[in-house]
């Protein structure tokens, strides 16, 4: 069993509302707080996440 979880995410700014970056983290936060105030992080299901890059 692989004990490496991984998150995908999207970080959002909360001023314009759009993606800022995305990508995948070996931690999560409950909060989806990040070190920016104005950038929010969103988790996704991993098919969430690959349906989202496909469309890139």
């Amino acid at each position: 069993m692989n004990k490496n979880k991984e998150y995908y995410y999207l970080d959002i700014n909360l001023g314009t509302m759009k993606v800022v970056a995305h990508g995948i983290s070996p931690t999560a936060t409950l909060t989806g707080n990040t070190e920016n105030r104005s950038v929010h992080r969103v988790f996704l299901t991993k098919g969430q996440y690959r349906k989202f890059i496909n469309k890139l």
